[in-house]
């Protein structure tokens, strides 16, 4: 390559270099945000987003808040959306761990028992946030797009464990399971000391998952 273009090339990957560190940066700022967001959700409900609120949140000035965001949907809009990106990615990465195993109820159980107590420990994915993002969607219908695709995302998931498990109908015994942990997470919400009924958990899905593929050949 003559010089003058290795001078050019050399200038153009500088070029580029320095601009990914902006980059990165307003990537990391915006989930801070948005996880900000999340925080207030969880502990105030959905009401309690503003700018000003993120931005105290986050430790950040206001117009960093707008610069992202320009309205409080927007905020809550993409909150949602990021919340589902890191409960699926969650999902996936649970799954992982049980590939190699034999698929079994008891297999299942584990697996989705230990996906409820990791989303219990990350404040992205909050099953106070959870309810509460979902209780918006009955005061502001414009959400409902993005829990929708997270929600049949996870019964192609549910149903694919059921199917492997010789469930006779895959799909109704996913949306059995799913309610069952949701009503489990909502009553632990409910509860000051949440490890009182966390003991029974894994015994009473097993259970349940054992009686719904109980006529499997």
């Amino acid at each position: 390559m003559p010089a003058k273009q290795k001078k050019a090339a050399k200038k153009k990957a500088t070029a580029k270099k320095a601009a990914r560190g902006p980059y990165v940066r307003g990537v990391q700022r915006r989930r801070e945000l948005l996880e900000a967001v999340l925080r207030l959700v969880a502990r105030k409900g959905v009401s309690a987003v503003t700018h000003r609120a993120v931005a105290a949140e986050a430790n950040v000035s206001l117009r960093a808040t707008t610069y992202y965001f320009a309205t409080k949907e927007d905020m809550i809009r993409e909150a949602f959306r990021f919340f589902t990106e890191q409960s699926l990615e969650m999902i996936d990465d649970t799954a992982g761990l049980f590939m190699k195993l034999e698929v079994v109820p008891e297999t299942a159980t584990d697996l989705l028992a230990e996906q409820v107590r990791r989303e219990s420990r990350n404040p992205n994915t909050s099953w106070a946030a959870e309810f509460e993002l979902m209780l918006a969607i009955a005061r502001e219908p414009s959400f409902a797009p993005e829990y929708r695709e997270f929600q049949l995302r996870i019964d192609e998931r549910l149903q694919a464990v059921m199917e492997i498990l010789g469930s006779a109908d895959p799909a109704r015994d996913a949306r059995i399971v799913l309610a069952f942990m949701r009503g489990f997470e909502l009553e632990q919400l409910s509860r000051p000391n949440r490890k009182a009924r966390d003991g029974n958990f894994k015994g009473d899905l097993n259970r349940l998952i054992n009686s719904l593929v109980a006529g499997r050949d």
